[in-house]
């Protein structure tokens, strides 16, 4: 059977605070996550707040920096403050385990006043505050409630792991693709000695893996180079990768995204929901078909290393929020749309972990508050049976 999955990112954590405090009362939306039939999440540990920093340095309050306003997860505004984050994230494991619903680390190494994250640069930096993490969790015995590690979100992008970035490409890190707004064809190519450089990073689990057998590891990648389809996937135990129709199709994400530069925000997700009546709601079964290439592509890479496929993030666009089109359609309309077509393709794929897409989360409450079409979704995936 698959896993219905969903990614709560940051936000789990960081939004509990004044008017974005969607996730303050755990039991409340723990209890929606298992009404609405997901059965395992996708959260930031915060393993570079946990454990100590570089210098052995080890704290329990945080100061952690705000999210630009375009960007949907996490907190806005000014800094949010992080009393001991090892405890909340077992509070939140151990009410996830209750329900029944397990739980996939990530992180995305948020930016905080002691500037944490610009302390892990090496694989083996990395390998060790996940480390200091899991032996937080073995501690308090919630190891049997994670269904995998994944020891950074979309990496090597700049934006989660700034000096790691640049140790691999030895360029300063704001001359390099950020979040992958458009499609990567024809794009930015790994060079050899580059994928070297991050296989180095990938096999940073195999010391992790030597200690708790019991566990799966992973790094996840995202469409910012054609690379990640060469890329050698066999020291992770499963490949979770990101794909979305607005990211991975370049004549649709021509046709779609727009310049945060030029419009601004919220103009340019504005414009991406109105353009989508002259692209997609014309005709989506050509879109359809063109995002089912690119899942069939992720499915013969998977085939090839003899890897489980998970997508936690992914199918309609990276960036929306609620917006309206000229004629009516409302980005959650396309969202479902995609899913619609994208969930039951992955499942005929073979993946093992299968989202609906990366805004099932409580801070977009009018697609949270459609319980039924999330049940209907959530369903078909954990009712699958791989043939």
């Amino acid at each position: 059977m698959a896993r219905a999955v969903t990614m709560w990112e940051f936000s789990w954590l960081l939004r509990r605070q004044g008017e974005q405090r969607e996730y303050a009362d755990t039991e409340r939306v723990l209890d929606e996550l298992a009404e609405r039939g997901y059965d395992c999440v996708r959260i930031d540990a915060f393993p570079h707040l946990i454990a100590a920093d570089r210098d052995g340095h080890t704290s329990g309050t945080f100061a952690v920096h705000p999210q630009p306003d375009h960007f949907m997860w996490g907190p806005h505004g000014g800094n949010v403050t992080v009393v001991d984050p090892a405890g909340a994230l077992a509070a939140f494991i151990d009410g996830c385990r209750d329900r029944g619903i397990t739980v996939a680390l990530s992180s995305w190494f948020n930016g905080d006043d002691e500037h944490r994250r610009l302390g892990i640069e090496t694989p083996a930096d990395l390998a060790r505050v996940w480390e200091e993490t899991l032996e937080s969790l073995e501690a308090r015995g919630l190891l049997d409630a994670i269904e995998y590690v994944d020891l950074c979100n979309e990496f090597p992008l700049d934006d989660w792991l700034p000096a790691a970035h640049e140790a691999i490409f030895g360029r300063p890190q704001d001359t390099q693709p950020s979040i992958p707004g458009q499609a990567v064809e024809g794009g930015w190519v790994w060079s050899a000695e580059q994928r070297e450089r991050i296989r180095a990073y990938f096999a940073a689990v195999n010391g992790l893996r030597a200690r708790w057998p019991q566990l799966r590891f992973t790094v996840s990648v995202a469409p910012v180079s054609e690379s990640v389809y060469d890329l050698d996937y066999r020291d992770l135990d499963l490949i979770e990768t990101h794909i979305w129709l607005s990211s991975n199709v370049a004549e649709f994400a021509a046709a779609t995204n727009f310049s945060l530069d030029e419009y601004g925000f919220p103009g340019a997700w504005q414009k991406q929901v109105d353009s989508l009546d002259d692209v997609y709601w014309p005709h989506p079964e050509r879109w359809h078909r063109r995002l089912g290439e690119e899942m069939a592509r992720w499915a013969a890479v998977a085939r090839a290393q003899n890897r489980s496929l998970w997508t936690t993030e992914g199918w309609s666009h990276i960036l929306l929020d609620d917006f309206t089109s000229p004629l009516g359609h409302h980005a959650w309309d396309y969202v479902k749309s995609v899913a619609e077509y994208a969930v039951p393709k992955a499942l005929a794929l073979g993946w093992e972990g299968v989202c609906t897409s990366n805004f099932a989360e409580p801070h977009f409450p009018e697609l949270w508050a459609d319980v039924e079409w999330h049940r209907t979704m959530t369903d078909l995936i954990r009712n699958h049976t791989a043939s």
